[in-house]
């Protein structure tokens, strides 16, 4: 065993990136990197059940079949199981209108988790080197990122391991010379057209050249210092995550109250992760705009990437992705739905949906009636049965007890900091097509309890 083999023997054990006799499905291109990946792994840990994996990205047609015969003949010499894919990169691109290089590494990770839970593999490993890592740490910075990006990639990351991450490429080479073992070269990473070849080529052999011979080595010591900072960052943002966000269904709803109390790095990161958790890739700017919304007392919306929106009502900030079901309008989110309930006389109404129970009784006016939230008291005698308990339609109104006229019960709600995810809670109750209440929350003020009044009509709202 020599030195390389000992230092990425230790690195797999030290930190854990895969136990040495699961399954573990290796990204193999057929170059010099991902191919010192095979015979490195395959050597350190023969108990693992190796599985080498060529995708052909369809741009290259007249150097794929000798890659793929490479590896093929690799594979079997580390005594791994071979199997190929292709995917389509140039149909991925036009589809989803992102560059080439996006297309393509989101394509080959989908291929590669694939083949992962089919084989019941533990991770995927793939070959990126401390070079690839310089000029991540470049790209990210160039494009625009904050720490998080800048701390480069992960030695492990969800199912993802990199167990050559603190090797150089020039080290891998003179491995495979040693041990004599083929290679390919790839010509699309001498494409100048890409940012990351030109970064490799041109903008990382100029920085050597003309202001730090040991650039890349100072990325990297960068990059770690990012990324153990950015650790702590990230346990400080779960705690204050699980504080202020609630999900519900598939919305997430963000409590401005405690949000606005952390310090800006960490509302940016909770921001961050909402989006994230969500499927949405969020901008700077789109950060920039959720940050104002929080500070905003007024109702919008803002449209994210992947058909995200969010939502402020009140004290809250509601994530969700629109759909063609009943919603409420302008927002997307669904309705709890329930059918209309007929009301012929007093009695007990589980409504199942809203996961709530209508207690309906009729008694006698009394001053010492019990007075609880969940209870409203009408004027029996200016009501007449049946009734009828359904949703809100939009732009209903009717005038809140103790107001001097009439609202929508849309204002109503918001007024009354009621998140748009919890209004279907609440629904109404009519006599014909006369509002009487607000089930829960408010009587309309032309069925309140006079001097005059005998009966009184009891509605109890309870929690099934």
């Amino acid at each position: 065993m020599n030195a390389l083999q000992r230092r990425i023997e230790k690195l797999v054990i030290s930190s854990s990136l895969f136990h040495p006799k699961s399954s573990v499905v290796l990204g193999v291109s057929g170059g010099a990197d991902s191919i010192s990946l095979l015979h490195i792994l395959s050597n350190l840990f023969p108990a693992t059940r190796r599985i080498a994996v060529y995708i052909d990205h369809g741009l290259r047609p007249l150097e794929t079949e000798a890659e793929k015969k490479l590896v093929r003949e690799q594979a079997m010499a580390c005594s791994a199981h071979f199997e190929s894919l292709t995917i389509d990169v140039t149909g991925e691109q036009q589809a989803k209108g992102c560059s080439l290089e996006e297309a393509a590494r989101e394509l080959r990770y989908q291929a590669l988790e694939t083949l992962r839970v089919s084989h019941g593999a533990s991770v995927i490993a793939v070959g990126h080197t401390a070079d690839d890592q310089a000029e991540e740490v470049l790209l990210r910075l160039i494009r625009g990122c904050g720490s998080r990006g800048l701390s480069g990639m992960d030695l492990h990351h969800g199912h993802i391991v990199r167990p050559l991450l603190q090797e150089t490429k020039d080290t891998l080479l003179s491995y495979l010379k040693e041990q004599n073992i083929p290679f390919c070269l790839d010509s699309s990473n001498l494409d100048r057209r890409f940012l990351r070849n030109r970064i490799r080529l041109e903008l990382l052999p100029k920085l050597e050249n003309d202001y730090n011979q040991a650039v890349r080595q100072t990325l990297l010591q960068t990059a770690t210092i990012l990324n153990d900072e950015d650790k702590l960052l990230e346990e400080i943002t779960t705690i204050a995550y699980q504080s202020v966000v609630v999900k519900e269904q598939d919305m997430l709803s963000l409590s401005l109250t405690g949000f606005l109390q952390q310090p800006i790095a960490i509302q940016r990161r909770i921001l961050d992760r909402i989006c994230w958790t969500l499927g949405s890739k969020p901008s700077y700017k789109k950060i920039k705009s959720l940050l104002a919304l929080a500070e905003s007392e007024t109702r919008k919306e803002i449209h994210l990437s992947n058909g995200l929106r969010a939502v402020r009502e009140a004290e809250i900030i509601c994530f969700h992705r629109p759909s063609l079901r009943s919603s409420y309008r302008g927002t997307g989110i669904i309705r709890k739905s329930f059918s209309p309930i007929i009301v012929n006389g007093p009695g007990v109404f589980p409504i199942e949906e809203l996961g709530h129970t209508l207690h309906i009784q009729c008694l006698p006016f009394s001053p010492a009636l019990p007075a609880t939230p969940d209870t409203l008291f009408l004027d029996a005698d200016l009501i007449q049965f049946p009734l009828s308990v359904r949703h809100i339609k939009e732009g209903e109104c009717f005038q809140p007890l103790g107001a001097p006229g009439r609202k929508k019960l849309s204002r109503f709600l918001s007024d009354h900091k009621i998140p748009i995810m919890e209004r279907d809670k609440y629904p109404l109750i009519l006599s014909k097509d006369t509002i009487l209440a607000l089930v829960g929350l408010r009587i309309d003020h032309n069925f309140r309890i006079r001097k005059q009044t005998k009966q009184v009509l009891a509605l109890q709202w309870l929690t099934s």
